[in-house]
């Protein structure tokens, strides 16, 4: 069916909606010709945005008369199709090309030329355009051309193009592009469509007044404000720890830029503006093939002998290599060595290495510059004419600015002040906590890093023993493994903890289903009130390096345990089934409990310091008797020897304890049953309709010993209940919808093992 035709000419705008939400913009052009760079494109969160973000290269075209292969009278049908391509893989005999297909679903745009009888077919994901007679033949034609450049292609790269759901083409026609054509000024600068979708003019920001404000003074922007008069500026390179105040040093030279541009110095220099933008934005929507190269490239050229300041936040994210070995920085170093494009980056010390190791010819162009972390005296000063800026302001007494500054000290060690403490005041002006005193402290700092306020306050005692008491409520027969978690908490308080290794580091060894993955959440709940905080790592899974590079590997959905102890360092880290992993994931463990630290695989610094470490091992649980279950619970196996025989002994001296847990007796069992009881009374479901459940005793003991199994302990008594107990009830209740306001009773029927409602 042909299209109807359009008689106004207008852009026509390629739109993705890409996974975590972000959605790009492409302007779609009739075809390309020699040297073309790639089709102006722009990211945002939303539609609105990008076009927006967009609208300032629509209006270069316009200006450069370049618009007219931009600009349709046609209406373009987006059809799809669907190719299988076989991927490659190195190897010592040469490139191999798999006998499995990665399945790809892409989309191609037709139109009917309006002066002849064909059809212009354009393919926006890799930037294609030819002209064909006829439809039908098309997407064959289109299939076989995705094919052969995608054919042996890297599977992760395959994988990219698999991850766009859901795309569109829309008629477009901004009235800003018109407007922008005619509107430049003598004296303004030159126009920078590319930068303008990639990055944020932090000038202008701070011209309309919606730069962060920074406070107090700064003595290494005062030793840096000599150098910004010049007519070449220095590139800049802050290394300093996270949260020193390198991004707000940035922010000062913006702020610096915009006072000069108001003064005779705008004359000399112009005005000069500041592009802050990151990898992560650079490469966004660079689907075709070799377009975010073409884009680095158009950077350069829109930068190069100019006055203006390209900022790329982190280093390490900048000199990552990409699916096909290059990394942004390698494009644009030959103009930053070159003295044609000026550089800021940010990176702490030990990026400074690794940065030092992948380039150092773009390292020694750049001059560093140490920020380095305030004091406490300096933090203290700083908290009240922030905290004024803010909106609701939030003030705070000396002793509260104080006390504030112990507590970050203690329990934020994986960030520097002054960024930690500017953290806590923003939490507190969204939450309208505008007046903090000393006793008012406590409580906002527990709300905020999820501690509880028993281990904050100094005034409160917290033993192990009361600790070890409240671990038990969720643990049921484990009586010493929790006495020896809560030695580890009450270390914590007392301030005795080693401040460069994690909070603690835990081996529990044991049979399944004893309790020991629920020890560690229930050190989840009692640290951070949330089961939530628990990380979670399969260590069975773990069993080849490319398992063990995703844990390190910033993902998309930031789902790794790089991501997400970076997210949120105050975690329980549970590595389960430890002897199960791949070798290489000791080494990995090594750095993890020896130092707190991790590096991901863009160099970055993954800070373990105020994480609880917990591994879980069934090594040396073999005994004749049932597993997980035992009528003399003092009679459990000593699993000390198995791990000694197994793991490194410079893995073992690392750990805090091995801490055995023993088989469950019965009435631990009985009083499992309890509490998975007491959960199901909080569903919503019963909870809505007024179901009470009464449980007779023999009932009691009959669900204990149903759900439990020799091999699996514990583990099946979750699925007994609901097998016996739920299903039956949501059977009624589906049934029934007037049922409520009732009390059920659980008890044992005349059938042996039945229980009845």
């Amino acid at each position: 069916m042909e299209s109807p035709l359009v008689t106004k000419r207008s852009f026509r705008v390629f739109v993705t909606k890409h996974h975590g939400g972000l959605t790009s913009a492409v302007l779609l052009r009739r075809f390309r010709m020699l040297f073309d760079g790639p089709p102006p494109a722009a990211m945002a969160a939303d539609l609105e945005t990008a076009l927006a973000r967009l609208a300032p290269q629509a209006a270069y075209l316009v200006e450069e008369d370049e618009a007219d292969r931009y600009l349709w009278t046609e209406e373009l049908e987006l059809r799809r199709i669907e190719v299988d391509i076989h991927p490659g893989r190195p190897d010592p005999r040469g490139y191999v090309i798999a006998k499995a297909t990665v399945p790809l679903r892409l989309g191609y745009a037709a139109a009917k030329l309006d002066d002849a009888p064909l059809y212009r077919i354009l393919v926006p994901r890799f930037d294609w355009s030819f002209v064909a007679e006829d439809l039908a033949s098309v997407p064959e034609a289109v299939r076989s051309l995705v094919f052969t450049a995608l054919i042996g292609d890297a599977t992760t790269s395959l994988y990219d193009l698999r991850r766009e759901p859901l795309e569109s083409i829309i008629d477009w026609s901004p009235i800003e592009a018109a407007e922008k054509a005619s509107s430049k000024q003598p004296n303004e600068p030159d126009p920078a469509p590319t930068l303008e979708a990639v990055g944020e003019d932090w000038v202008a920001v701070a011209r309309a007044n919606r730069l962060p404000a920074t406070v107090g003074t700064d003595a290494t922007f005062d030793q840096l404000a000599r150098t910004l008069d010049g007519e070449r500026l220095p590139n800049l390179l802050l290394v300093g720890p996270r949260g020193a105040g390198k991004t707000a040093l940035v922010r000062r030279i913006a702020r610096a830029f915009l006072d000069h541009s108001r003064g005779k110095r705008a004359a000399a220099h112009g005005h000069r503006r500041l592009w802050a933008t990151s990898a992560d934005r650079i490469v966004a929507g660079m689907v075709y093939l070799g377009m975010w190269q073409q884009r680095c490239l158009m950077i350069v050229r829109e930068l190069e002998g100019g006055s203006d300041v390209l900022y790329v936040d982190r280093i390490a994210d900048i000199m990552a290599p990409m699916s096909d070995g290059a990394s942004i920085a390698d494009l644009l170093s030959p103009a930053v060595i070159g003295n044609q494009l000026t550089l800021y980056a940010e990176c702490d010390e030990s990026e400074l290495v690794r940065a030092r190791q992948r380039n150092p010819a773009l390292i020694e162009a750049m001059r560093i510059v140490r920020v380095p972390e305030a004091v406490p005296a300096q933090v203290v000063a700083l908290l009240e004419p922030y905290g004024q800026r803010l909106d609701p302001p939030v003030k705070l007494t000396g002793d509260a600015a104080r006390r504030l500054v112990e507590l970050l000290a203690a329990f934020r060690r994986d960030t520097a002040f002054p960024g930690k403490a500017i953290a806590f005041v923003d939490y507190c002006s969204l939450q309208k906590r505008t007046d903090l005193t000393l006793t008012e402290l406590t409580p906002a700092f527990a709300a905020w890093s999820g501690l509880p306020v028993d281990l904050l306050a100094p005034e409160r005692a917290l033993d192990t023993a009361a600790i070890a008491v409240e671990l038990q409520r969720g643990v049921i027969g484990q009586d010493h493994a929790c006495a020896v978690a809560g030695r580890v908490i009450a270390r914590l308080k007392a301030g005795l903890d080693d401040p460069q290794r994690p909070v603690g580091a835990l081996l529990f060894a044991g049979p399944t289903g004893v309790g020991k993955t629920e020890l560690a959440k229930q050190l989840a709940r009692y640290l951070f009130g949330d089961a939530e905080r628990l990380v979670r790592i399969d260590m069975s899974e773990i069993t080849t390096p490319g398992a063990i590079a995703r844990m390190i590997t910033p993902s998309p959905s930031g789902t790794s345990l790089a991501d997400r102890i970076r997210r949120q360092p105050l975690s329980v880290v549970l590595f389960d089934e430890i002897e199960k992993a791949d070798d290489a994931a000791f080494d990995l463990l090594l750095g993890v409990l020896g130092e707190g630290r991790l590096t991901d695989t863009f160099g970055r610094l993954v800070d373990f310091r105020m994480s609880l470490i917990v591994m879980t091992t069934n090594l040396g649980a073999a005994d004749p008797r049932p597993a997980g279950f035992s009528s003399d619970p003092g009679s459990a196996p000593d699993p000390s020897s198995a791990i000694k025989n197994f793991f490194r002994p410079e893995l073992l001296g690392r750990l805090d304890a091995i801490v055995p847990f023993k088989p469950l007796p019965p009435l631990a069992l009985e009083a499992i049953v309890d509490l998975e009881l007491a959960k199901l009374r909080e569903r919503p479901g019963l909870i809505a309709r007024n179901v009470r459940l009464r449980v007779t005793p023999k009932a009691r003991s009959r669900l204990a010993e149903l759900g439990h199994d020799p091999k699996l302990g514990a583990r099946p008594l979750r699925r007994t209940i609901e097998d016996l107990i739920v299903a039956p009830l949501a059977e009624r209740m589906a049934r029934d919808p007037a049922w409520r306001d009732v009390t059920v009773q659980i008890a044992v029927s005349g059938e042996p093992g039945d229980i009845v409602v």
